[in-house]
């Protein structure tokens, strides 16, 4: 499933990673900032296809925007059993718990993982963490971390958050909502959607502020929001809905790594996406070029997550350790995991547990 990138680049505008051998010799600020655009634009020439060159040389002028994508059939997998002779039967596929699949595009060029949950299978369990520090505070964790301590088979990160780094077990600012099992770690935000899994096991994207609360609790012992008893049993705050009732939504242009979320048309199927970006053969996704790819997937409704140096997609294999699909970039570090605050996480429990 993975594979290996090429020459990473980076966009606002793209930069190629790049370092002053002789620092005694000043140059100009412009000459500098030329000679680095032109050296990424002779690789992108030397390095990579016509399509590829064409998007790059957009990127550097500031011409980011929308395309009409096709998303390509697409194989998926069946995680538990992999190697059975009915892996890849099409009943198995579709009664499966979980599946996954990594898929291309040519133009412009991109490399996207995603993973497809039944959330109607007695198998599935979703998990929202970690355990908050306070309201609102959650210590910081890469998504692999995560998926190993809380024993999830699947984990993508979520919520936007600050401060930003790599390290582990700093507080986070989580921004909105989050909540595990009818507990809120933080408030919502108006301005953002997010993903909520009722406790009938359905879930929808909504605008955060459609979530009812029942106030805060002022004990300093319990720091968590109370929610309606019918209402959400899990969610996670991301930033905008991107797909709506089929129909992909325009928003920024900008070429990032993506995380995302899609929902089927009756909810009982949620879908898990990463975009890999800033490298050669996959140059990051506009917001609705996301949404296209998750309408291609099957969902009918979908939310961008946190993406840019915070995407991460971590599979855990029977008896591996935990896997990063996609290509994290933080810092200017190709497969550098960043420190996030809130993740989505599935457990898959055995069919003993489950009785």
């Amino acid at each position: 499933m993975p594979h290996s990138p090429h020459v990473i680049v980076f966009a606002s505008p793209i930069v190629i990673i790049y370092k002053e051998k002789d620092r005694s010799t000043k140059k100009p600020a412009f000459t500098k900032l030329l000679a680095a655009r032109l050296g990424s634009l002779l690789i992108l020439f030397i390095m990579s296809s016509c399509a590829t060159v064409h998007i790059g040389i957009d990127i550097l002028r500031g011409k980011d925007r929308d395309q009409e994508l096709a998303v390509p059939p697409l194989v998926w997998k069946v995680l538990e059993q992999e190697k059975s002779q009915g892996s890849e039967n099409i009943d198995n596929l579709n009664s499966a718990p979980l599946v996954y699949t990594l898929g291309r595009i040519s133009f412009p060029p991109l490399a996207f993982w995603a993973v497809r949950i039944n959330l109607a299978s007695p198998l599935v369990q979703i998990v929202v963490g970690p355990e908050p520090l306070a309201y609102g505070f959650v210590p910081s964790v890469r998504v692999s971390r995560f998926a190993e301590q809380y024993g999830c088979t699947v984990a993508i990160n979520t919520n936007p958050f600050d401060p930003v780094s790599d390290r582990e077990g700093e507080e986070r600012r989580v921004v909105g909502l989050a909540v595990q099992e009818g507990r809120i770690f933080s408030d919502p935000v108006p301005a953002f959607g997010a993903l909520l899994i009722g406790m009938d096991g359905i879930a929808r994207i909504a605008e955060q502020t459609d979530i009812p609360i029942a106030g805060k609790v002022d004990s300093p012992a319990a720091v968590l929001n109370v929610l309606d008893a019918e209402s959400v049993r899990y969610g996670v705050g991301g930033f905008y809905q991107v797909l709506k009732d089929g129909i992909p939504l325009k928003g920024r242009t900008s070429r990032a790594p993506r995380s995302a979320v899609g929902v089927s048309r009756d909810g009982t199927t949620l879908i898990l996406l990463a975009v890999d970006g800033r490298l050669l053969d996959s140059v990051g996704a506009t917001e609705y070029e996301t949404a296209q790819i998750l309408l291609g997937l099957g969902a009918w409704d979908g939310l961008l997550l946190d993406g840019g140096g915070s995407t991460s997609l971590v599979i855990r294999k029977p008896n591996s350790p935990a896997e990063i699909l996609n290509h994290p970039v933080h810092d200017g570090t190709l497969n550098r995991e960043r420190a996030v605050a809130t993740c989505l996480g599935i457990r898959l429990i055995s069919q003993v547990d489950s009785k």
